[in-house]
């Protein structure tokens, strides 16, 4: 972490990259580039910590409000996740062995990609 970076400005950080999770259901967009350039982590440091934030239960409020709306499809994301958590520990190994560059520019890719997609759909 920036060693200038007092708890509170983290917090305020942590703050309002929640609202943005309420509102669009993701953190990983906002919360690993924030990572890497205003707390001065690597790639690879920040996608362990995303990792970490998203192990703590901290998404229970954010799906509270989406479940009480009926807009949770509990199973399709209980599969989901079964998948993702088989995939994710092999994912989590191969990218120990990458360098910080290949992984931010394969992140910035992807988001890219997903970015010009949303865009461009009706």
């Amino acid at each position: 972490m920036n060693p200038g970076a007092s708890a509170w400005l983290v917090v305020a950080v942590g703050g309002l990259i929640g609202v943005f999770v309420g509102m669009v259901g993701t953190s990983g967009a906002v919360l690993i580039p924030t990572l890497v350039y205003v707390f001065g982590v690597t790639q690879l440091r920040a996608q362990g910590t995303s990792l970490f934030i998203a192990l703590l239960p901290v998404w229970v409020f954010p799906l509270w409000s989406y479940a009480r709306a009926g807009n949770v499809n509990w199973r399709l994301g209980a599969l989901l996740a079964c998948g993702m958590a088989f995939g994710g520990f092999f994912g989590g190994k191969m990218a120990q062995g990458l360098p910080d560059a290949v992984l931010r520019k394969g992140f910035a890719v992807v988001l890219l990609g997903l970015s010009v997609k949303m865009f461009l759909q009706r």
